[in-house]
């Protein structure tokens, strides 16, 4: 608190100081004593200055430190510990109303949490009951090939695959919170990776008869390996579906002098320039998801904010109708 609104907010004490001070005078002035010397009025005047002066100053620098130490309770998340010596009854007043006030709001935090938590246990409990009915279907279909069936079978694996991805993303978005717990940096082959996600997805490759380029992926860059490999595969199956049959997509590696460049390019429909600054926000689907039902906003949104949290920086530039290209860079000189 500054001096300027701490005197402000003491106007009235001016008012009523200067009030008294005034009828002192007057009474002194109009007594029935025949002469008043003009020195008492000056001495009582400055007396009363002295005093006020005094007392405004302690009672500044007492406000001053209630208010520090509040500060210091609101830094610390903690009000209980926070002692406060020779305060008044207002004081006491009000420092009470904020640890009632911040035991509410624990109690409030802490059901949440609970009930968050609650609710990421249950998720992943239903992530992996849903994921045994499609394993079994996928033996089922294994097992009964038929060359007859085959593009009905074909179809129903498509979908499967959807059904996997779709489950996944849900599954790696609710351990987001808790990702500290779950990532072991180390070093990580890009070319392994890259080529582990394009097999994940040759069928899709094969189906739309996409030309697929790999060049120069050769590098060693610290990663995790499980959250790299999901946000490539969000960025290719991303790719794969905006993309005509009959097209390319690259995969290549650039290396500058601070970092390493894995570029993901694609030949699709494009992104439109007013969803380019976009397109990592939850949820968002822009022009393209319109006209395609696949697109829930969720796989871009992830492979943001599992690069930041692994430190990579990710862009994307695109043309709408042209191609789209995405960049994820490691630092080399780590």
């Amino acid at each position: 608190m500054t001096i300027k609104k701490f005197l402000k907010d003491n106007y009235s004490f001016f008012i009523y100081n200067l009030t008294l001070l005034l009828l002192i005078t007057l009474t002194l002035v109009f007594s029935p004593i025949d002469y008043v010397f003009m020195d008492t009025i000056m001495y009582i005047s400055l007396i009363d200055v002295v005093l006020t002066t005094t007392y405004l100053s302690l009672k500044y620098l007492n406000k001053k430190v209630f208010i520090n130490k509040l500060k210091e309770g609101i830094d610390n998340n903690n009000f209980n510990e926070l002692t406060i010596f020779n305060s008044n009854e207002e004081e006491k007043f009000y420092l009470n109303l904020l640890r009632e006030y911040q035991d509410s709001s624990n109690k409030i935090l802490n059901d949440n949490k609970k009930e968050l938590e609650e609710n990421k246990d249950m998720i992943n409990l239903w992530v992996h009951d849903v994921k045994i009915p499609i394993s079994i279907v996928k033996l089922i279909i294994e097992d009964n090939e038929d060359e007859e069936f085959d593009e009905v079978l074909t179809g129903i694996n498509t979908e499967i695959f959807r059904i996997e991805n779709a489950l996944e993303r849900v599954l790696y978005f609710s351990r987001l919170d808790s990702f500290h717990k779950d990532f072991f940096i180390q070093d990580v082959n890009l070319e392994r990776i890259v080529k582990d996600v394009v097999k994940k997805y040759s069928t899709y490759f094969i189906n739309k008869k996409i030309s697929l380029k790999l060049e120069n992926l050769d590098y060693t860059v610290l990663s995790d390996k499980k959250w790299l490999t999901f946000i490539l595969e969000q960025i290719v199956g991303n790719s794969l579906k905006y993309i005509s049959s009959n097209n390319d997509i690259s995969i290549t590696c650039k290396k500058t002098k601070n970092y390493l460049q894995l570029k993901v390019e694609d030949h699709g429909c494009g992104i439109k320039k007013e969803d380019l600054s976009r397109i990592f926000d939850k949820g968002f689907t822009g022009n393209n998801g319109r006209y395609n039902a696949k697109s829930t906003g969720l796989g871009l949104y992830l492979v943001k904010e599992l690069s930041d949290k692994l430190k990579h920086d990710i862009k994307v530039e695109s043309e709408y109708g042209k191609y789209t290209l995405f960049t994820i860079e490691f630092n080399v000189n780590m």
